[in-house]
This record gives structure tokens, C-alpha cells and sequence, in this order.
């Protein structure tokens, strides 16, 4: 058993890929009906330790996709905080990575965990990425590590389309540091 084993019964069952995954989610919550999860948390587990003895950058992406279908229990997310004992490279590898919903708890991961560099991670994400929960949460992180950042960035979004960015920026921008 392996998490990409693990992974590849995931992609079997939800019918997608790891490149059709994004476009073809819709709103998400089905995956939590997914029959293997205990498996697949074995596998990451076991992925994990590997990753704390040696960094291995395809572990890491399979990581990866595995942080992002675990998006609505966090479970994925909550191992990593736990267990990975230098997150600096497997988090740099989500935000670069093509999977939103990774890239989403990573900013998580973040905002609540010790990371080098972290408020520049989240500088990067809120100024490049294109999705827009990515950027709400991304914001949301960064007002934990630097209030007065994330005050000036929520500024510029204060009149963002997104209602819920809106909401964000407004209650980041009113808060006092």
C-alpha cells in the first residue's frame, strides 16, 4: 500500500484526475463520501515520516493531492502540522502547486504554524494567485502573522467584487492591530 496507490483509487472513484480536479469539482463535499479514507490517512502518515527523513519532491506532490482532496475534514492538512517537522519545502510545493484546494491550506498552515519565510509565502499567494478563496484565506493567515500587512492589503480589496472578499477585507482593515 502506498499513497499513490491510495490516490490512484481516489482518481478511480471520482472519475478525474489530479488535472481535471479543479474544473471538474463543482462545490466539493462529495469527496468526503469517499469509501478509502482511512487508507489513504495510513498512506499519508507513512508518506510523512518518509518526508522527515528525506525530502523527496514526487512524495511531496502526491502529498500534494492528497492535502487537496482531504480539503472539507483537514485531516490531511492536520498531519502535516503535526507530523512533518520541516514544512518550508512541502509548503512552497502546494502554493505552487496546481490544485487550489492544496494551496488554500497551505496559507492555513501558515497563518497557524511556525514557518520560515511565512509572511512572504503569504504575501506571494495574496498578490499572484487567481482564486479567490485561495486569496481570502491567504489574508486571513497573514493578518495572524502581520496585522498591519494584511490590513494594507485588505484596503485594495475593499471594493473586490467578491462579496465574500469584500467581508473579509472589511473586518481585517477594521480590527485593531
Amino acid at each position: 500500500m502506498s499513497l499513490e496507490t491510495e490516490l490512484v483509487k481516489f482518481w478511480d472513484w471520482a472519475n478525474m484526475t489530479p488535472e481535471t480536479y479543479n474544473e471538474e469539482r463543482g462545490l466539493g463535499e462529495w469527496e468526503i463520501e469517499y469509501p478509502g479514507w482511512d487508507e489513504l490517512y495510513k498512506v499519508a502518515d507513512e508518506a510523512l515520516e518518509q518526508l522527515n527523513k528525506e525530502f523527496n519532491h514526487d512524495l511531496a506532490q502526491l502529498l500534494v493531492y492528497a492535502l487537496a482532496i482531504d480539503n472539507e475534514s483537514g485531516t490531511v492538512l492536520q498531519k502535516v502540522d503535526e507530523k512533518l517537522e520541516n514544512k518550508l519545502r512541502f509548503v512552497k510545493k502546494a502554493i505552487n502547486s496546481d490544485q487550489s484546494q492544496a494551496r488554500w491550506q497551505a496559507a492555513e498552515l501558515l497563518g497557524n504554524s511556525e514557518v520560515e519565510d511565512r509572511e512572504k509565502l503569504l504575501v506571494n499567494l495574496i498578490s499572484r494567485d487567481k482564486d479567490k478563496y485561495v486569496i481570502r484565506r491567504a489574508l486571513m493567515s497573514l493578518d495572524k502573522v502581520n496585522h498591519t500587512k494584511a490590513a494594507e492589503f485588505a484596503k485594495g480589496f475593499l471594493k473586490d467584487p467578491d462579496p465574500f472578499m469584500k467581508l473579509v477585507s472589511k473586518e481585517i482593515v477594521k480590527k485593531k492591530a
